[in-house]
């Protein structure tokens, strides 16, 4: 320990003595280790650490697979699920419900939408969640009114609990707020109790400010509604697979227990069954991919900075060859020489990883900053004691990596040797550069892998950004509306709001147009419904299964531009209760493919007379992302038609206005002040331009190929600086025998392209190994990529010709260095 507190003291005073070399490689270090931190702090925050519950391994989300209906989301519990999986399941020790709907919050200041949760009584215990104030939601609260007869009945007697944060923003942390009344869309409600701090569910995005309970009511008929969210919680012992198995055989009955909702035919079709995800599995998503893969990018940066650092320290091994021989030859041991090597790299680790450190502090920042909305679990994101340890481990193992590298250069039994050699002949040899060609091929092929990852993603943002989505987003500004339940309770009070808000919004200075709907591309997830048709389709259709609805203004259309073909229903229409619906064109073309769909029947809850009647056919629109397939939809009238009722009438929707300038955020305030006017109790939410919702939508696959770049370009940097380095000391090393060849009559063209060929050589071999090693890695960016193959000949071609062009810059110094040797004095000291 004494000796080894010697060399580490020696190696710390070495680090003055060396400023250029010191200076170099700390600071190579410290940017690979500060980038590999930074990443590896988001990876640990959204998906390594726990959830924030007790027992979160046990905590599992259920849901149910319908392939035959939609391949890309799955269905929640129904409420007759719900109670038969809760009164029957042996696995699950509890499972609740819930519901997240916005709603509008008045009183003790202004109107404002807020996020609420109706939740059953027992989602507290799976959360194991606890009070601040007053009590929880109870069974009772839950309870219906005898004459309740929906499957979603409001409780008999609402009570309301607070999430800390709202206690705390808007009513003052008032330690009397329980027993008091809020006024929540209209309804008052008593407060009863508030949570304890940073409780609230598992679900990326959403903050719960109001409690409510769900009305639950086992003695309604079962329906086909399957808008619950569920959690359970485990029993001791029961894994994920086998809860699902249970909940398989249970499932398979519902065509026994429940004909009415659970059809043979609906079960066959859909390929209805369920799903136990754990839930963090559920909370994390497609993210972890994301994060794994940016942490691999960031470890192949960090070991291209060890390269160079390594190559950096065999050049000052070179440097020592007569001081170590030397040494051994006065009875050094190798493993003596061996440690102060292991030092000096320990404590070049060491302070790297320190630097590194503050790095990761200002690279987390930025990378908060720059993520997309939705990333799970970003409030928990934050440099901590598990982060330090992992920078210390890192830092030890980067030290001892590079100071492990001169070790291959040099043997205590050559002490001697080295001696007797020392300043003879003109060249060295050939093996004395193998190590460090090594590494600069290495640095090339990690670069390429990079490099085509990067191209990869830019390639793919390309496509995305030149895809059509069906609409035009320039110069439209979207606000959320929540018009109170209490005092819009139906269809025709809620539409009379829109009917008077889009007019005088339409006339302010520089609005065009103005529409709602309550469904939004690229933001709403769209609810669905199985339709009927008054004609079924041809043998050979595909039956309708659950189509996307939405219920649309008039003005929505020409507001967005979606082209129609057919009539644009009117408020006249609207008002009049006409039942004209506007489908897609891709809707449309598979329920009535080679007819004319104008004048065809269509229904969305139950069969038979009366029948919405298709007025006209939109343009396909790519609602749920640029890169997914235009959905199918029908667009439904605010007002129904009498005996063919909807889902309720759209109290919370979008306001969208189309202006006539391209800064229609401009107008904000304006559009604010007017639906003050019509009713200060309406909150709004969410104002923003469609311009930058589009952007939202791609901003996942932005981010990634950001960092990636950065990644890329750090790679490139390094390689180049690193064949830069080999090169020099090359011809450093060469020197007398360029000087020679040129006194024998060797042109100067010649001897640089000695160091021009080692170059290309050099980054033609790390280039090949790397397109080999690309070609097997970046397939795990397939499911990033939008119309690009992962092996696309394009961006490997135009990532080799970028490195072989970067290598004949980085050879250009050394070469005109080479051609610079002055032959009489290589000759005098020959």
């Amino acid at each position: 320990m004494t000796v080894l507190l010697q060399d580490l003291r020696s190696a710390f005073r070495a680090i003055p003595r060396n400023p250029g070399f010191s200076a170099v490689a700390v600071l190579t270090l410290a940017l690979g280790i500060g980038a590999t931190a930074a990443i590896f702090t988001v990876l640990n925050a959204v998906v390594l650490s726990p959830l924030p519950y007790p027992q979160p391994e046990r905590m599992v989300r259920l849901e149910n697979r319908v392939p035959g209906v939609d391949t890309e989301r799955n269905w929640g519990l129904s409420p007759a699920g719900y109670f038969h999986f809760q009164e029957n399941s042996r696995g699950l020790e509890s499972v609740a419900v819930y519901t997240t709907p916005e709603v509008s919050l008045t009183g003790d200041g202004p109107a404002e939408r807020v996020q609420m949760a109706r939740v059953s009584a027992n989602l507290f215990s799976v959360l194991r969640v606890r009070p601040a104030l007053g009590r929880l939601i109870t069974p009772e609260d839950n309870q219906v009114g005898s004459d309740a007869t929906s499957v979603n009945p409001g409780p008999a007697v609402p009570v309301a609990v607070l999430s800390h944060d709202l206690w705390v923003r808007r009513y003052g942390s008032d330690p009397k707020i329980v027993g008091k009344s809020i006024e929540v869309s209209g309804l008052t409600v008593p407060v009863v109790g508030v949570l304890e701090a940073g409780a609230d569910l598992p679900d990326p995005g959403v903050n719960v400010d109001i409690w409510f309970p769900l009305g639950l009511n086992p003695s309604a008929p079962a329906t086909n509604w399957h808008t619950f969210q569920a959690i359970g919680r485990l029993e001791d012992g029961v894994s994920p697979a086998a809860l699902e198995d249970e909940l398989a055989r249970f499932t398979s009955r519902f065509t026994e227990l429940y004909p009415s909702a659970y059809s043979e035919d609906f079960m066959e079709e859909t390929g209805f069954t369920p799903v136990v995800i754990p839930l963090r599995d559920a909370v994390v998503g497609d993210v972890s991919g994301t994060l794994w893969m940016l942490l691999a990018a960031v470890l192949l940066v960090l070991l291209i900075a060890c390269a160079n650092v390594a190559n950096l320290f065999l050049v000052r091994t070179e440097g020592r060859r007569r001081e170590m021989a030397l040494r051994a030859a006065m009875g050094a041991t190798r493993g003596r020489l061996a440690r102060q090597f292991l030092s000096e790299g320990l404590v070049l680790g060491l302070v790297g990883g320190a630097g590194g450190l503050l790095l990761a502090y200002v690279g987390v920042d930025a990378l908060v900053a720059g993520a997309p909305e939705g990333l799970p679990r970003m409030e928990g994101i934050g440099i901590g004691g598990d982060v330090i340890a992992f920078v210390l481990i890192l830092s030890v193992l980067v030290g001892l990596a590079v100071g492990s590298f001169p070790l291959l250069r040099f043997s205590a039994s050559t002490g001697s040797a080295a001696i007797r050699n020392e300043g003879r002949g003109a060249t060295a040899g050939r093996e004395r550069n193998i190590t460090r060609n090594l590494l600069v091929v290495s640095q090339v092929a990690m670069a390429v892998v990079l490099l085509a990852s990067a191209g990869l993603l830019l390639r793919s943002f390309q496509q995305l950004r030149s895809v059509e989505p069906g609409f035009d987003p320039s110069n439209i500004l979207t606000m959320e509306l929540a018009l109170p339940f209490v005092s819009y309770r139906g269809y025709e009070e809620v539409s009379a709001f829109y009917q008077e808000l889009t007019r005088r919004v339409e006339g302010l200075p520089g609005v065009v147009s103005a529409g709602v709907s309550d469904d939004m591309p690229l933001v709403s997830s769209g609810a669905c419904a199985t339709l009927t048709v008054d004609e079924p389709p041809a043998s050979d259709a595909a039956a309708p299964g659950c189509i996307t609805t939405n219920m649309a203004a008039p003005g929505f259309f020409e507001t967005l531009r979606i082209p129609v073909q057919g009539e644009l229903p009117t408020w006249n229409d609207v008002n009049q209760r006409s039942g004209g619906v506007v489908v897609s064109r891709a809707l449309a073309e598979r329920l009535w493919p080679g007819e004319d769909p104008i004048g065809k029947g269509i229904r969305g809850n139950g069969a038979g007379e009366p029948y919405y009647r298709v007025v006209g056919v939109a343009g396909d629109v790519r609602a749920n992302g640029l890169d997914h397939p235009p959905i199918e939809v029908v667009h439904f009238p605010l007002i129904p038609l009498e005996g063919a009722g909807l889902w309720g009438a759209p109290n919370g929707a979008t306001l969208v206005v189309r202006t006539a300038n391209d800064r229609p955020e401009a107008l904000a305030g304006a559009i604010r002040a007017l639906v003050t006017d019509l009713d200060a109790e309406v909150p709004i939410a969410n104002i923003r331009t469609m311009e930058s919702i589009v952007a939202e939508s791609v901003a996942r696959t932005s981010f990634a190929m950001t960092l990636l770049a950065v990644a890329a370009a750090a790679a490139l940097i390094l390689g180049a600086v690193g064949l830069y380095g080999v090169l020099s000391f090359v011809v450093g090393q060469r020197q007398k025998e360029m000087g020679i060849r040129i006194a024998l009559g060797a042109r100067v063209e010649q001897v640089a392209s000695m160091v021009v060929t080692h170059a290309l050589v050099l980054a033609t071999v790390g280039v090949g190994v790397g397109i080999v090693a690309a070609l097997a890695v970046t397939r795990v960016l397939q499911s990033l990529l939008f119309e690009v193959s992962a092996t696309d000949p394009i961006t490997l071609i135009a990532v080799s010709v970028t490195l072989l062009v970067v290598a004949l810059g980085a050879a250009y110094l050394p070469a005109r260095r080479a051609t610079r040797v002055d032959p009489m004095i290589a000759l005098r000291a020959e």
